[in-house]
């Protein structure tokens, strides 16, 4: 009976090695601090953790080839989480023979500071894998062979800063790849065929799409760029204002969620039809008035969700815009806003009591609805070359060419001045009005613009 079992398996034996499983089991071992698994190429390994574990301290400093029993090992892979939650570890420094940085291989290393070097050797940097490594306080340098950069890779780094340099080979770039980090500018390599940073404009467009994907504190939005991306700017906390050119359709779930500093108003302009979920969401920062323009046809959940500062909104848009349908959402578009009272085309007031924009009691919606004429809202010609300071707390300065008229309407579309003029310039004084929203409309020999003024 033994000697049957005995013949069984080493017949299971020489069927393995015919048939290449022999290796499946594949060797490990440890070389000073540190824990590998040999490749099945059999000259690299995998890195794959520290032998003191999530009790390791220091500087991790990982050798480009280890030996073991006789043999030398290039060192090409960090492996799927092989530091996941070393706290203690205090700098890091990539050896030039990486080739591959796994699934959350540093994720919540959050001891790591200084620069960020990815080696040139580096092909692919996996998912989260620099996730929430937020000490670093230098630069992040990406090696020139990097193809793949994963979703959430550097995501709440927040500590990098300087210059995000974009090589050309990169192609792919996952979802919030580099949220909350706080680059000072955003440079991709003119021959990268993926992306691009056009009009030195400090952010990464996916080119194809004219899509914005990522943005930083200095970004200006081109008007060649037709949507901005889920959250491209999200969390940025140098970011203080912003220009949407009227080139952009869509704004992207969470683009700006977590601007706390973006102050003034805020314009969505005439071209944007949807305004995705959690857009603008705790942009508590934002003072001023918030106009909503007339081809917007959705907006998603929580998308101005405590935006509790906003004194005056006005939407442009003649049909009410839809509100949140998204699954497992609530509909709470507006919950916390700061005003409660909303200017509309006229003839529309009733359109919008009549939808969920209308809330009762204020808390998710709005509860009264105020229209004006339509010359108070609605810009004719792009003829004003300048209106400011706005806001605004005494005189305004108004520039245009070949000024003839200039009138001024209160939020009712009633008018509350009015004058002949002549020259490129006026000036109107608006410390004697109320607080509130205000409609410049100025008369050229060249056309007729409005322009919208908030009064503090």
């Amino acid at each position: 009976m033994k000697n049957s079992l005995f013949l069984k398996r080493a017949c299971l034996a020489v069927l393995l090695v015919m048939f290449g499983f022999a290796g499946m089991a594949q060797t490990t071992f440890t070389a000073g601090d540190l824990n590998y698994q040999v490749n099945a190429d059999g000259v690299s390994v995998t890195l794959t953790g520290h032998v003191d574990g999530y009790n390791a301290t220091g500087p991790l400093n990982i050798p480009e080839s280890v030996n073991y029993e006789g043999n030398d090992y290039a060192v090409t892979n960090i492996g799927n989480s092989a530091f996941l939650y070393y706290f203690y570890l205090t700098s890091l420094s990539l050896p030039n023979s990486l080739i591959t940085i796994e699934d959350g291989a540093f994720a919540y290393c959050s001891g790591f500071t200084g620069d960020l070097v990815i080696p040139n050797s580096v092909v692919t940097i996996g998912p989260s894998a620099f996730f929430t490594c937020y000490a670093f306080d230098g630069d992040l340098v990406i090696g020139n062979s990097v193809t793949t950069i994963g979703e959430y890779a550097f995501d709440d780094c927040a500590g990098l800063h300087g210059v995000l340099n974009i090589p050309s080979n990169v192609t792919t770039i996952g979802l919030d790849a580099f949220r909350y980090c706080t680059f000072s500018g955003i440079n991709v390599d003119a021959a990268n065929p993926v992306f691009d940073s056009r009009d030195n404009c400090n952010a990464i467009i996916r080119t194809s799409a004219n899509e914005l994907v990522t943005g930083c504190v200095n970004t200006v939005i081109p008007t060649s760029v037709t949507s901005i991306g889920e959250n491209a700017f999200c969390g940025l906390d140098g970011l203080t204002s912003i220009n949407i050119p009227n080139s952009i359709t869509s704004i992207g779930a969470g683009a700006f969620s977590f601007c706390f500093h973006l102050t003034g108003d805020l314009t969505i302009p005439n071209s944007v039809e949807t305004i995705g979920a959690g857009a603008f969401f705790q942009c508590e920062g934002f003072d001023g008035t918030l106009t909503i323009g007339e081809s917007v046809k959705f907006i998603g959940d929580y998308a101005f969700r405590q935006c509790s500062h906003f004194t005056n909104a006005v939407s442009l848009a003649t049909v009410p815009p839809e509100l949140g349908n998204e699954p497992g959402w609530n509909c709470v578009v507006f919950e916390q806003f700061g005003t409660q009272t909303l200017t509309v085309p006229h003839g529309c007031a009733a359109a919008y009591q009549n939808s969920n924009w209308y809330d009762p009691i204020g808390l998710n919606g709005f509860y009264e609805f105020i229209e004006v004429e339509p010359q108070a809202v609605s810009e004719v010609e792009n003829v004003i070359s300048a209106v400011y300071p706005n806001p605004t707390k005494g005189v305004v300065k108004i520039e245009a060419e070949n000024i003839k008229n200039v009138s001024i309407f209160n939020s009712l579309g009633q008018i509350i001045f009015e004058n002949a003029s002549s020259g490129d310039a006026f000036e109107y004084d608006f410390r004697n009005n109320e607080a509130g929203l205000y409609f410049i409309k100025v008369e050229t020999t060249n056309g007729v613009e409005t322009k919208r003024v908030t009064v503090l």
